[in-house]
């Protein structure tokens, strides 16, 4: 009875601002808040538990319950902020292998597109013949005829190589993407 009368004060302390109240809450779920993002896989758990504390502070005036349901409804919120936590990270994850898929399409790649490491990463599971046809023609700079002479194959076969390395790259990409996005769940 006197823990029900005691959370209630918190609470009433809470809604009304006060300092001391906010002190005891940060005092008191600060270090668990911390812990449960670790465990949770957040990236940043100090930022997870910064910004659980402010939607706490926003949404207080709104919560109504004994001390059970505020511990719900303090863990509801960080739970919300591991999960947006984790989507920003697919996200990041999935801007830059997006952003690679498009130098990969870009009219004409050069030595520039090959330095993206999201595309060395997949260019490095490629077979060695179509990872050279790339590299020569795109890193050094060959054109398709003089590839074609460096590896020992027609232009046409050349072409149609790099048709299909590209399109193999494009493909471990893609991959790589989706495992990214399976990661985070």
């Amino acid at each position: 009875m006197r823990r029900a009368r005691h959370s209630g004060f918190w609470l009433r302390g809470l809604k009304a601002g006060d300092s001391h109240a906010w002190s005891w809450l940060v005092a008191e779920f600060s270090g668990k808040l911390v812990g449960y993002a670790t465990r949770m896989g957040a990236r940043d758990p100090e930022e997870v538990m910064s910004a659980t504390l402010e939607t706490i502070a926003m949404r207080i005036a709104d919560f109504e319950g004994n001390e059970s349901q505020m511990r719900s409804f303090i863990f509801s919120i960080a739970h919300a902020r591991i999960v947006d936590d984790l989507r920003k990270a697919t996200r990041r994850s999935e801007v830059s292998i997006e952003n690679t898929l498009t130098l990969l399409e870009a009219d004409e790649p050069n030595e520039d597109t090959f330095s993206d490491p999201d595309l060395l990463k997949a260019l490095s599971r490629l077979p060695r013949e179509q990872r050279r046809m790339l590299e020569l023609r795109y890193v050094v700079g060959l054109s398709t005829k003089e590839t074609a002479e460096a590896v020992g194959k027609s232009e046409v076969a050349t072409r149609v190589g790099l048709s299909r390395a590209f399109a193999r790259l494009k493909d471990l990409l893609v991959d790589d993407l989706r495992l990214a996005s399976e990661e985070v769940r």
